[in-house]
């Protein structure tokens, strides 16, 4: 909306709004067609209509671009001037000091129309706040929750399944081993349907820590939501799509299902092992976690991660971040493993004949399964134009349809409303206009109990079971929400379970043997091929 063009002198360097730069190339008979974050791209209208309109069919500025390192300056009752957003000047690399800005000493700053005081205690707007863990404690809201939302809490956890056969250790001597295989059976016969049907499951009873989960989702928050964008673009890497930081509207996920489509509204964060340790003695059996030094061999799929440091973010929340998130990481692969023995066994136990083509898939004792190559990836969802009524870009996907690369994934998310998983209302649906969609929730009081997981089927799991269990389209959609810090953003975990990258997979259709980093290069190029034909 705003309209600023610089005076016109050789020596002046402000630069001009976006809109103004749009109304200048409209009058002269350009149009826009795309931005970065600093730049715009503009194409003669003769051009855009014989070549881009298909590609661009909304060069609207809230279709095209997002404002990531925007700072918005608001006041309060009491004449108090705030920032918000980014917080440095970004090129001279200095901080925004609040405190300069203010237009009245804090002696002075009070609501005008306030009413006489009560004689009850007050609160010192001089108090000074600092630490992290105050800053956890404003991430950690308990809200409370009325009869109909705890209703729809009982009936998500009652659909979920049971995996405490397989991720909790039973007492031998309180069960017989006739019985805890008869509760594997059951749970991997009770996975492996729902999968069949919906290609997504919700999972419970992991023995996953609330602590290690909620201490994961604020660190995640923190560094999507709060950080200033130079704290998250020091993370920022060569491989964007296997480690560290990928700026909102950088990916495409349309491409994975051969579509065309806008870039993603979403910030991403990824981590994952190093190295791959190829030690195969007895003595050398230890896995392989991220940040964890061995003789190795490196892979495409093993890459150092890309930390926020301490100079960018400071010691106590950059030491917080990492822990928590590598603590996530190691013991969500434990409990990943696991859930796909559950898988495994389920599909062998109805189809036998696929027992050569993904019994390895479930062996989790392995050395190969130590040396997987999964990834965590933090996703971030704020407020943003797809959400405002008027814009062309109204209620748009936040992510295109799509299904995920790997073996299986599994998610946690936390109760922001802005944006919303759905996933399509069969697996027979491959097409995103041809789908109906439904809304794939977590209860709101998860990390008040035993956490609740979203498990889906990749197109790994997919192609290895001959499509016995397909992945299914899922997408991630816009919500009207209340304009409340914990609505407006949404911070996701999501681990997308890869294998050990030599390790042998055979197909079914037409018995072909690849190892896996063949198998994943196969699949990224189909979708490179259609993002190059963008």
């Amino acid at each position: 909306d705003l309209i600023y063009v610089q005076p016109r002198h050789d020596s002046i360097r402000h630069g001009s709004s976006l809109s103004a730069m749009c109304e200048l190339a409209n009058a002269g008979g350009y149009t826009l067609v795309e931005t970065t974050l600093f730049n715009a791209f503009f194409v003669r209208n003769d051009l855009y209509k014989q070549y881009l309109r298909e590609e661009v069919p909304d060069t609207s500025i809230e279709a095209l671009h997002e404002v990531t390192m925007g700072t918005t300056i608001y006041q309060l009752y009491d004449g108090t001037i705030k920032l918000w957003g980014c917080k440095k000047m970004l090129w001279h690399r200095m901080p925004i000091d609040e405190e300069k800005m203010q237009m009245l000493p804090a002696s002075e700053r009070q609501f005008p129309f306030a009413p006489p005081p009560s004689g009850c205690d007050t609160i010192s707007a001089e108090a000074p706040v600092s630490g992290l863990g105050t800053k956890l404690e404003n991430l950690v809201v308990n809200s409370k929750i009325d009869g109909a939302e705890l209703k729809k809490n009982e009936w998500i956890r009652e659909s979920a399944i049971d995996m405490s056969p397989y991720c909790q250790s039973a007492n031998v001597s309180d069960i017989d081993e006739k019985e805890i295989l008869a509760r594997k059976r059951d749970c991997s016969a009770k996975l492996s349907k729902m999968l069949q049907t919906d290609g997504f499951a919700l999972v419970r009873g992991t023995g996953m820590s609330r602590s290690v989960c909620e201490n994961a989702l604020i660190a995640a928050k923190l560094f999507l939501h709060d950080a200033e964008e130079p704290v998250r673009r020091s993370c920022l890497t060569k491989d964007r799509a296997r480690r560290g930081y990928s700026p909102m509207c950088t990916e495409n996920f349309a491409s994975l299902i051969g579509e065309h489509g806008p870039n993603d509204l979403v910030k991403k964060y990824r981590v994952g092992p190093e190295a791959l340790n190829v030690m195969h003695s007895d003595s050398d059996k230890s896995s392989t976690s991220i940040g964890e030094e061995v003789k190795s061999v490196l892979s495409s799929l093993h890459q150092p991660n890309a930390w926020p440091d301490h100079k960018n973010w400071g010691a106590e929340l950059s030491t917080f971040f990492k822990e928590s998130i590598r603590k996530y990481y190691e013991s969500m692969c434990k409990i990943a493993d696991r859930i796909l023995h559950a898988i495994c066994e389920g599909i062998i136990a109805e189809k036998s004949d696929l027992a050569r083509s993904v019994r390895n898939l479930g062996d989790f004792d392995s050395n190969a399964q130590r040396n997987h190559t999964s990834i965590l990836t933090l996703l971030g969802y704020q407020l943003g134009s797809r959400h405002k009524k008027g814009s062309k870009g109204y209620l748009r996907p936040l992510v295109a349809a799509h299904t995920d690369v790997g073996v299986i994934t599994v998610l946690l998310f936390d109760n922001g409303k802005c944006a919303s998983l759905q996933r399509a209302s069969s697996v027979e649906n491959v097409e995103e206009t041809n789908s109906e969609w439904i809304d794939v929730s977590l209860p709101s009081d998860s990390l008040e109990r035993d956490p609740v997981f979203v498990v889906n089927v990749g197109d790994c799991l997919s192609d290895l079971s001959g499509g016995h269990l397909r992945s299914t389209l899922h997408r991630v959609v816009p919500k009207k929400c209340h304009n409340r810090m914990k609505d407006v953003v949404r911070t996701c975990l999501a681990l997308f379970v890869g294998l050990e990258p030599s390790a042998t997979l055979t197909l079914p259709r037409g018995k072909q043997n690849v190892t896996y980093e063949e198998w994943r290069k196969m699949r990224i190029a189909r979708a490179a091929a259609v993002l190059n034909m963008q």
